[in-house]
């Protein structure tokens, strides 16, 4: 099987846990720090940074922040009271 490699395509391994390391540079340039977003389009795995709330709400983010803590306290409470 031939591949075409662009400049910022590498192989990666995927272990028997279905763990695949994102290279250095890359998690660098893209600002990746701990979550991701992986979805499957077209039969392809995409992988996209997630954007922490302070950044995508400028300087709202802290406080959407807490409202975003506020309503997944509320629903674990629902869940759970729902629970049998």
């Amino acid at each position: 099987m031939c591949y075409a490699w662009n400049f910022m395509e590498t192989l990666a391994r995927v272990s028997s846990k279905g763990q695949v390391v994102i290279p250095a540079e890359l998690r660098r340039k893209l600002k990746i720090t701990r979550l991701v977003v992986i979805s499957e389009e077209g039969g392809n795995v995409i992988v996209r940074p997630t954007m922490s709330l302070e950044d995508a709400f400028g300087v709202d983010g802290s406080k959407m922040r807490d409202v975003a803590r506020g309503i997944s306290t509320e629903r674990r409470r629902e869940a759970e009271s729902e629970r049998p």
